[in-house]
Order: C-alpha cells, then sequence, then structure tokens
C-alpha cells in the first residue's frame, strides 16, 4: 500500500478510536460530561496521562480506558510511522531522482542546453526531441521543472546564468546552447558565461528587443533569434509566396525531403573536383543547391563545373537519411560548431 494511502488510513483509524472511546464513555457511564470524556481520550491517544482521581473508580470505566491506550497508542504510532515513511520516501525520492537525472546527463554529448522552459523553450525541446536530438533544459522555477518531468525531458533545476548550471548541464561536451529565457539582460549574461566556458559552443540566443541584438552578438552568439520579427517575416511570406513556404514547411519536417549542410573532408576524394565529376546526385541521391567556401562566400546554385574543395559546405536537399549516405561513403564530415558560419 501506498504511503500516502496509508497515511490517510491510519488518520481515519485514529478518528474512529477517538470518538468510539467517548462514546464508550458515556455509554458506560452517563455521568460523565462529553467534554470530560473527550479530554480523557484526547490525553489517553497522547500518551499524556492523567492522575487516578480524574477516572471514576467504576471497574467497568477503567477496563474502557486500558483498551483505549492500547489501541489509541498503536492508532497513533502508525500515523507518526506513516507520516516520517511518506517524508522520508520523498526526501529520498527526489534524492535518487536526482541523482539519476545527474547520471544520464553526465553520460550526454553532442546534445543541445535549453536555458528557460517557457512557451518557446517547451515549443523548441518537443521539436528536438521529435527529431531525436538529445536535449538538457536548465529552468529555475519549480512549476517549468515539473512541466519537464511530465515532458520526460532532462533537466537541471538552477540559474542558466550560474556556471555551476552549465557545468551540471555538460557544456563541455555539448554541441549547442540556446537561451530563450524572456529576460535580454538574461540572456546576454547567458551568452557571455557560456562562450567564456566553451569558445567554440555554437550559441543561439532570443532577442525581445531588438536593441538587444548588438548586445547579444558582442556577448558571443553566433545567431539571434526576434521571435516577433520571424513571426512577421513568415507572415509576409505566406501572403506573398505561399506554396514557397508550403514546399519549405514540407522540406523543414523532413516527411519527404531533408535539408542538410556537410562539411568536405581534407581528404575527401571528391575534394578538387568538379560536381560533374563528383557525381554526388548518382552517389548519395542528392542534389548540392549552395556551396559555401570557408571565408564565407556563398555559391547559389553552383553549376556543373563548379570545384569542390576541402573545409567547403554542402548544402544539399534529397530523400532523408542523405547526410548519413554521403558518411558512409567517406565524403563528407557532419558539419560542426567549429564550421558554422560567422554572424
Amino acid at each position: 500500500m501506498a504511503s500516502r494511502k496509508r497515511l490517510i488510513l491510519s488518520i481515519t483509524v485514529v478518528f474512529l478510536v477517538f470518538w468510539g472511546g467517548v462514546a464508550g464513555y458515556l455509554v458506560i457511564d452517563p455521568t460523565i460530561p462529553l467534554f470530560r470524556a473527550m479530554y480523557m481520550v484526547a490525553i489517553t491517544l497522547s500518551t499524556v496521562g492523567f492522575r487516578d482521581d480524574i477516572v471514576t473508580t467504576n471497574p467497568r470505566v477503567q477496563a474502557w480506558t486500558m483498551l483505549i491506550i492500547v489501541f489509541g497508542v498503536i492508532a497513533t504510532m502508525v500515523v507518526i510511522t506513516s507520516l516520517v515513511g511518506l517524508i522520508v520516501q520523498g526526501e529520498v525520492g527526489r534524492l535518487f531522482g536526482s541523482r539519476k537525472l545527474e547520471s544520464k546527463i553526465k553520460s550526454m554529448d553532442n546534445h543541445t542546453i535549453i536555458c528557460g522552459l517557457g512557451r518557446v523553450g517547451t515549443m523548441l525541446a518537443r521539436h528536438l526531441t521529435d527529431r531525436h536530438v538529445p536535449v538538457v533544459i536548465i529552468e529555475k522555477k519549480p512549476e517549468q521543472c515539473r512541466l519537464a518531468e511530465e515532458l520526460r525531458l532532462l533537466y537541471i533545476q538552477g540559474d542558466a546564468t550560474d556556471e555551476d548550471a552549465l557545468r551540471k548541464a555538460g557544456i563541455e561536451r555539448a554541441k549547442n546552447l540556446v537561451a530563450v529565457l524572456r529576460s535580454d539582460a538574461e540572456n546576454v549574461f547567458i551568452t557571455l558565461t557560456a562562450r567564456q566556458m566553451r569558445p567554440n559552443l555554437f550559441i543561439v540566443a532570443r532577442a525581445e528587443l531588438s536593441s538587444a541584438e548588438p548586445k547579444l552578438r558582442h556577448a558571443g552568439a553566433d545567431r539571434v533569434i526576434s521571435p516577433q520579427a520571424i513571426g512577421a517575416e513568415r507572415i509576409v511570406n505566406i501572403l506573398t509566396h505561399p506554396l514557397l513556404v508550403d514546399f519549405v514547411d514540407v522540406v523543414a519536417k523532413g516527411m519527404e525531403f531533408e535539408m542538410d549542410a556537410v562539411v568536405v573532408a581534407s581528404d575527401s576524394p571528391i575534394a578538387g573536383q568538379t560536381l560533374r565529376e563528383a557525381d554526388i546526385r548518382a552517389t548519395a541521391d542528392v542534389m548540392v543547391v549552395a556551396i559555401r567556401r570557408p571565408d564565407g562566400t556563398i555559391r547559389f546554385n553552383p553549376g556543373a563545373n563548379e570545384r569542390i574543395m576541402a573545409d567547403d559546405t554542402l548544402i544539399t536537399i534529397g530523400p532523408s537519411g542523405a547526410a548519413a549516405r554521403l558518411s558512409n561513403l567517406q565524403i563528407i564530415r557532419p558539419a560542426t560548431t567549429q564550421n558554422r558560419p560567422q554572424s
């Protein structure tokens, strides 16, 4: 039986013993006032005891008092034991749960740290987990931590601006960090702290005000996202290019097509070849829609004679699993934070 149910049941038993004892006194000796009967039962159940002159010399009353002592003390001890067990079980459960979370987080690698589980953070966590991207949440509000438990997300309860919280979230092994708190000042501080702890970490920060964008970039954010600006831009695109938006949504969801960014390894067999010579479309069933050079320049819709160089980033589109097929062919390596575009 669960500790909570056992506690409720034992309290009910004590309640019944109390009023049963009172009723017994009144039945055995009608001369005993109601309040005195309640007093006698109360001090008996509390194990305080009373003087002999309080109890009548009636042997039946004395026998009834002994029964109350036996059953009352047992019921009271059960209540105390259940209450202590419930408290200890809850504390131990939280302790083991916390240690289990920390153990899982310590075993994670190349995960994404989300600072803040508000509306944006919750949607972000759901989308990432749907795409099987490992996620760790840093949240200081207890109610949001309970939401993380309901969503079965790994989380650290703490302040994301604190280095210790970032360290517990595995920032040394993380691939990305997203700061999506509602406070621009906190996002700036998180970005600055994370950049100092991990210079090569890919950081995305949320900006509520346009004036915060340059501050976030100066603090070290690789990308600064304004939800309001993105929402407005999407509405404009829907109004002006609805079919294009539908196509991009299909690609983004990975239902039929998949867009990816892959980096040509220095020892890749296609390094130095043209797109015609590499014949990536036939090899991996993908199209190269753009090539980003190491200096940041981008060649959109490259021709067949465009030469592929080592450390070039290929923007590809094709059926799901294209990046894995290219990797298996030892043509490329996945794009990492070291090869991210500069803001």
